[in-house]
């Protein structure tokens, strides 16, 4: 017998309640923050919207933390400094963390102070009001930036975009340009080609104004009217910090910079934008490419796939929803099948009680992974209380996944994140509250009622 879950209909009440709260009692809420040592921190100018509650994430190795926009400190990131690096080495762990950071919102920051001490004590401040914040950062699947120039062109477009003025931070985004094509001339050559690639609606429209003026070249427009004039005060054209026009000018040409500037980093160094990964959303299928053989995957493409003998080493996993509490009964799930089905190939989980099972589908052709409110998760009723709690376990999933929830597949054994699925946007259904919590009362007083009778029967 299966146990049957129904989603309520009606006005949707959820609200989220974001506020600002000290730095003392952020640290003396997060045991984590509590931990003597030698804390380093840079604090920084926010360009976008900040935490309001501490995260912990790993980067390049080592443990940082985003310190939370709060009402008497600035936000910034921290980290304990290991005994096997400096202080230098430790803030500049913290400077990159902070350029991939912004890389991934679009945005710029720019530290201001640098502090530190036994505990994580950021620099005070008296603007407590007037802040963009926001829950947290999503922080499960951060690019890993191996080559030095990756680092600092990243770097030099998070000063770019966190400069207040217009020429110096024209400057950044033209050395990052450089950085990611450092032959002149190759470079010269691929801005004359891709120049009407730059994406975004400043960049466009800024390029459009430019082009009914400029004739000829623009890139040459951009080199020499805009990083050379910046840089050097010998030769003409120089740019007067006096001069109205000239501040003008280069903030009216700072987006077409700045988009190509961000266009060569992904082109010549293969670090993708959020943007451009969420149009690829190649991290919803990445970790199976590597736990799938290569004949299985082949073989899922095909309309009428050939009988294919492979050896397939499933890790158990963690089926869990991003900014959701783990599922207990989704934790350490076995591996039951695998197959090919309607040109996917199909896999299912089985929890550690054996009483409930996910389905899911990948599909390799558009590089999708595939879960069926209805029909992907299944608990059966063997008519104990264990049942019975699993079934308000799925109640709970359903309503965080119709909240916009986002799954995420984690390898049980070493932690690695497998799969990760943007946000479910149910389509003509609203949330009822108020039926949802009617709902887990009714499994509440079906658990207590198995209880009773498992007690009568002892």
């Amino acid at each position: 017998m299966r146990l049957k879950i129904a989603l309520g209909l009606g006005e949707h009440r959820a609200v989220l309640n974001l506020k600002m709260s000290s730095l003392n009692k952020i640290v003396a809420d997060t045991p984590g923050l509590l931990v003597n040592g030698d804390w380093v921190c840079i604090n920084i100018d926010t360009r976008t919207a900040w935490p309001t509650k501490p995260q912990s994430f790993v980067f390049d190795g080592r443990q940082v933390w985003v310190m939370p926009l709060t009402t008497d400190h600035y936000p910034g990131l921290a980290a304990n400094k290991p005994a096997d690096m400096d202080r230098d080495e430790c803030f500049a762990l913290l400077h990159r963390a902070l350029s991939v950071l912004a890389w991934l919102q679009d945005t710029g920051a720019i530290v201001v102070h640098m502090s530190g001490g036994n505990l994580p004590r950021m620099m005070g401040r008296q603007q407590s009001s007037g802040n963009a914040i926001r829950d947290e950062f999503d922080l499960s699947d951060l690019p890993a930036i191996e080559g030095g120039s990756g680092k600092l062109a990243l770097a030099l477009i998070r000063e770019g975009r966190g400069l207040n003025h217009p020429g110096y931070s024209f400057l950044s985004f033209f050395r990052a340009l450089e950085t990611a094509i450092p032959n002149g001339p190759a470079r010269g050559a691929w801005v004359t080609a891709n120049i009407d690639r730059v994406e975004g609606h400043r960049a466009k429209d800024a390029l459009d104004k430019l082009k009914a003026v400029v004739q000829g070249d623009i890139g040459k427009h951009l080199r020499e009217s805009g990083r050379h004039a910046i840089a050097h005060a010998k030769s003409d054209p120089i740019i007067n910090p006096d001069d109205p026009r000239d501040a003008r000018r280069l903030e009216a040409e700072r987006p077409i910079i700045e988009a190509l500037a961000v266009l060569a980093i992904e082109d010549h160094l293969g670090i993708q934008t959020s943007h451009k990964a969420w149009r690829e959303h190649l991290y919803e299928l990445r970790g199976w490419k590597g736990i799938l053989p290569l004949p299985v995957v082949q073989a899922s493409l095909l309309p009428e796939p050939p009988d294919v003998q492979a050896h397939i080493d499933l890790p158990q996993i963690n089926f869990r929803l991003r900014r959701s509490d783990p599922f207990p009964l989704l934790e350490g799930m076995m591996p039951v099948h695998a197959g090919l089905s309607n040109q996917r190939v199909e896999l299912v989980y089985r929890s550690v009680d054996g009483l409930a099972e996910i389905m899911f589908w990948l599909n390799f052709t558009e590089e999708r992974l595939e879960f069926d409110l209805d029909h992907s998760f299944k608990v059966y009723d063997d008519g104990s209380v264990l049942a019975a709690k699993n079934g308000k376990e799925r109640c709970r999933f359903i309503w965080d996944y119709f909240g916009n929830g986002e799954i995420q597949i984690w390898d049980a054994d070493n932690g690695a994140l497998i799969s990760r699925v943007d946000a479910y946007l149910p389509l003509n259904m609203m949330a009822n509250f108020d039926g949802h919590m009617a709902e887990l009362a009714a499994w509440d007083k079906f658990i207590a009622d198995r209880e009773q009778a498992g007690a009568a029967n002892e």
